[in-house]
This record gives C-alpha cells, structure tokens and sequence, in this order.
C-alpha cells in the first residue's frame, strides 16, 4: 500500500475522535425529538479523552480489497482515503476534511450542520442519492433536509432544463423536500427529493423522470408502448398491465401504440423485468417471427411430423385413449408423466426408441417472448444418445434441477437466463385448480414472498389481486393430474387452504402425517391421500442416467428402485424417492435438495474451524 503523506495530518481530528470528544462536552442537540451530535474542525489531533495522538494518513487504496469509510459506512471509490492509526479505520477524504457549516446550492434557505446521528431511527434520506444518511451527515434542522457528506461534493444541478418533448416551457429546480407527486410518474418519491417545476402549467416532475423513453417495448405486451401525459377530462382509467391498479387519469401512463385497451404506470413499465428502458422512437420494429418460421417441425401428414428435439427418427401422434401402456415414460420437452392428465395427446418416436413429446410441447415455438424477462427467449433443445451424457439446467423462477428443453436468454449480459418449458408456459391471468381467482405476477423480480401451500419463500411469486394469496412456480407447475400404480384412478392435486389443525391425512406410502394446507395428490372415488414428494419425487424433472457438476464435482442422477434403499449421508434415513443422488466421491444422498444441504453444512462446519484455528 503507498503512502502518500508518511507525515501524520495536524489539521484535522479522526471523526470517530471528534464524536466522542463532542459527546463528552454534552454538544448536543435535539429537534422532533431527536438528538444530534454536531462536529467541530479543530487543529488539533489531541484527543482530550484518550491522551492520545490520533494520528491520520492519506493513503491510496488496493484495488483488490473493499473499504468502508467509518464515518458516512459507504464504499471508498477515491483514489485517497485518510486513514486512523489509533481507531484502525478508514475514512473518506471529504467525510475527515468536512467542514462543520456547508451553504450548499442544494438547499440554499438554511445552512447544513455537520451531525452525527448514530442513534437516529430510522435514518434519513439523502437529498443527492437513493441511499440513507449513516452517522455523519448534513444536515437540516428546520426543514428536515439530510445529505451525504461525499454528496455534498456533487456538482449542484442546473436551476433550468429545458426539455420541450417532455414540457413545453421551461422548468426551474425546486429545492425543497416535498410530497408532491410527479406529473409523469404519478409517484411520491421518498428517497430521490430533486424536482422541478413550471409554476405557469402548474407542472412538478422528478429529475429523473425528465429524461424517460417516450416508446418502449415491455415483456407484458405484444406492441409497443408510448408515453401518453394525464388527461383530467379522459372517461374512465384503465387497470395498470403490471400491478393492476387503476391508473390516475391525472399522471401520465405508457398506452399501446396500436389502439389495445392496455396500459401501465410510469414506474411499472420501466421496471427491469418488464422493459429495458431504450427509447425506440424513430426506430423500425423489430423482427417478427411467422407461424412456419417459428416452429420446430416438419409435418409429414397422418399424424407424423419430424422434430427438430429428435432428429434421428419421425415421431407418429397416438391418441390419449392409448396412453395407458405409457404411464411410466416421460415427455423429453417438459420431464411430466405422459398420463399427467386424461386430455392429453402424445407424439411418439416410430423407431420406439422411447422419445415421447406432448402433443403441446411439440408446438413449443423457437423463439417467444416471456412475461417474466425483457428480452426474447430461445428455445434450447436436449438430445439424448447412449454416447453423450447431458447436463441439466436449473430453472431461475422454480428452481429444480431439470433435464429437458428450456428456454434461454441469447443477450451476454443476462448471463445465460434459463427456465424451462413449464415456467415459460404460464401467462397472465393464470388460473389455478387450488384458488377461485386469477393469479397475475405484480411484484419486482427481487421481491420475496411466502407461498400459501409449500410455505417456502421465493422471489416473484404469482400473487391473486383480489385477497392475499400467492404462489410460487413450484407449486403452479406441478401437475395437476397423476397416476398411481396402485390405484386405477387419476389422482388430483388438492389443496384446503380452510382446513382445521386436527384435520389430518396418513400417506400410504411413508405412513406419516399429511398437513391439508401443504397440498396433496388424493383420489376424489377411493380416497387415497399421498405426499407431493412421495408421489413424484423431490427431483420430478430429472432422470436415471442425467449427470450435473457442483462445488468442482460430478452428481450422477440413479434409479432407486431396488428393495435395499441406501442411506442418505445428510438426512440420515433410507432413500425414499425414485431417483438417488451420487456424487464422484461415492457419497449418496436422497435428492439434490439433501445434497444442498449438505454442502451448506460442510461450508459452515469448515468457516467455524477456520475461525476456531485463528483464535
């Protein structure tokens, strides 16, 4: 690390110096019930406390590790930082060197106390930037104004703009903390202050929100959309395409360009999972596929086609009334028994080489455009042959391991964006068997919430408008149809949101306890109740002979159908499931969900003795 200065600063104090200083004088002061503590320039480094020097270099930092000023908490992204030879810290140049009294341009009705508030909850927002005030600060007393400290060095943003696409007269910087909502976006920004405004057309719009896209192209819909401003005199106001609230007919909205009744707030339209934000006005639409181009398969006539999935062999359409011979084989598209449901029909490879394809997985489409990412999805296809081993994908939205076809993301920027046929498959509204309303996906592809059967959390779940009920795509894409070899009957997924405690199911085939509100596979004549997993399978889209790599290692998916089970090295009890998991160290465990586990407990079984060791 090089020193830029050997010789220790004697014009300023350590923050963490001066706060402790101040604090045992009682400087301090308090506003709505708050206590600060202001912070003084001395020039001296003398802690009176301590006795001691606290002596402050500036240094370059070392690209290869992370610093974190202790003053304001954020990452140092300057070429110096000072550093406390008695606290051991770090600290931004701008947070050591800031002065006690700023008359920032920013808001230039009151000047700014420099203040430490540690203690302060919850924290204030930054005027400058998204982010929240961390112990020091600038800040307002009167008028409840905070910012940055390293924010207060920002260029000071221009008093006019003049933008006449997005208002016709000139707006003029607004530098006041206000509740008033955008004139574009519709929304109260709670975080980012700077406005502006046009006190001639009554207009306050957000700084961020001068500059947006004026036609985009969105995941939820088939044209483009154009920016249309608030029209107080307009009949009515459509639902939001994306949350699915009425839209304020005084704020502005992003309308289909061809004339659909659809439309979306501001805010949700330009989300990152819903549009990339890139103005495309001017610019010619893109590409569309046709129905011939955008197939996979080559139609021969009387029921027998040549798919691009089997390319060694035609494949011949049976009807659903001859399904029964085939309640073990699988679709090679979506990895579901064949006889998942009773209105199904199948194609299948005339050489019998057991390649199987529902007849709607065979009508997959090349190339389509998801609900759930902004960009078009390819249709990735899985060949099998005794010579080649394929490795399996894991889907981002349901997360299982699955060895058929997926749909996948071209741009490099997503980083190979994958789900697979079953996820893809689901629009909007989505109509589940389990609740009495349509299903729609409103929250931010980041947003984690508690699905009402399997009581996991995962990320974007689809959520019911009308009462608090959300699923996640575990549950959505089990099917809702399966066979049982022991019984003669379909048995149907249910599931009793309303069911009492004491009401309790017994598997039939691990003989415990079945909660109602998890979900089941039961028989509506004979009244067979069965676990998800024991019925299917805690692995449901894998199969025998499929091979994977985790933690630089191979996991080979095995049949498990001998009457020894072996002895899983994480749960501890014998295999229960169809399928076993054995990794290149001959390690066998149940299912990869037992072989996660594992690993996680190896981690911080080895994290806990390397801390032990260091001791």
């Amino acid at each position: 690390m090089d020193l830029l200065n050997h010789v220790p600063s004697s014009r300023f104090l350590c923050p963490k110096e001066r706060y402790e200083n101040n604090k045992d004088h009682q400087i301090t002061k308090t506003t709505n019930g708050k206590t600060f503590h202001p912070r003084k320039i001395k020039s001296s480094c003398f802690s009176e406390k301590s006795n001691q020097l606290h002596s402050l270099f500036c240094r370059r930092p070392d690209p290869e590790r992370l610093y974190i000023c202790e003053a304001c908490q954020y990452k140092i992204k300057t070429n110096t930082y000072y550093f406390c030879s008695h606290c051991d810290k770090e600290y931004h140049k701008e947070c050591v060197e800031a002065p006690s009294i700023l008359h920032s341009p920013s808001h230039p009705r009151h000047p700014l106390q420099l203040l430490w508030c540690r203690d302060l909850l919850p924290n204030p927002a930054c005027f400058s930037c998204p982010g929240t005030c961390l112990n020091l600060l600038y800040y307002c007393l009167v008028c409840d104004f905070a910012l940055h400290v390293f924010c207060s060095k920002n260029p000071t943003p221009p008093l006019t703009i003049d933008n006449p696409k997005r208002h016709k007269h000139t707006l003029h910087y607004f530098p006041r903390k206000s509740t008033l909502a955008c004139d574009v976006c519709g929304l109260v920004d709670e975080y980012v202050h700077i406005l502006y405004t046009c006190l001639l057309c009554d207009f306050l719009v957000h700084r961020r929100c001068i500059g947006l896209p004026y036609v985009i192209k969105v995941s939820r819909h088939s044209h483009r959309l154009a920016f249309t401003p608030g029209n107080p005199f307009k009949e009515e106001s459509a639902d939001c395409g994306v949350c699915y609230q009425k839209i304020d007919i005084n704020y502005g909205e992003y309308s289909c360009v061809k004339g659909c009744v659809y439309a979306m707030h501001s805010g949700c339209a330009l989300r990152s999972d819903v549009s990339d934000g890139k103005e495309l006005e001017g610019k010619p639409e893109e590409e569309t596929y046709d129905e011939n181009n955008n197939k996979l398969f080559e139609d021969k006539g009387d029921g027998v086609i040549h798919h691009e999935g089997h390319p060694c062999h035609d494949l011949m359409k049976i009807e659903k009334q001859q399904l029964h011979d085939h309640e073990n084989k699988r679709c090679q598209a979506c990895m579901l028994p064949l006889c998942d449901d009773d209105g199904n029909n199948v194609y299948r490879c005339i050489q019998h080489c057991d390649f199987f394809l529902h007849e709607a997985c065979a009508n997959l489409p090349r190339v389509k455009q998801c609900i759930l990412h902004v960009h078009p999805l390819i249709l990735e296809l899985r060949f099998t042959t005794r010579y080649f081993a394929r490795y399996y994908l894991d889907c981002v939205k349901c997360q299982r391991p699955s060895c058929g076809f997926s749909y996948v993301c071209p741009n490099e920027e997503c980083n190979g964006w994958k789900l697979d046929t079953l996820c893809a498959s689901i629009r909007e509204p989505f109509n589940h068997h389990a609740h009495p309303h349509p299903l729609f996906i409103t929250c931010t592809e980041y947003t984690r919430m508690c699905c009402f059967i399997c009581k996991s959390r995962y990320y974007q779940p689809l959520s019911c408008v009308q009462c608090r009920f959300d699923l996640c795509f575990r549950c959505a894409t089990l099917p809702h149809k399966v066979r049982y070899k022991h019984d003669e009957h379909l048995l149907v997924f249910s599931y009793k949101e309303d069911a009492d405690d004491d009401e309790i199911y017994w598997c039939e085939i691990c003989e415990e306890d079945i909660f109602p509100k998890l979900g089941f596979y039961a028989c509506s004549e004979c009244g067979v109740p069965l676990h998800i997993d024991c019925l299917l399978g805690s692995d449901l889209y894998m199969k025998p002979g499929e091979i994977g790599s985790t933690f630089n290692m191979e996991i080979h998916y095995l049949s498990n159908t001998y009457p020894t089970r072996p002895i899983c090295k994480s749960c501890k009890r014998h295999c229960p499931y169809k399928l076993k998991v054995k990794t290149s160290n001959g390690e066998l465990f149940c299912s990869s969900r037992c072989l996660e586990n594992y690993q996680k407990y190896v981690a911080v079984k080895s994290v806990r003795c390397i801390q032990r060791f260091r001791e």
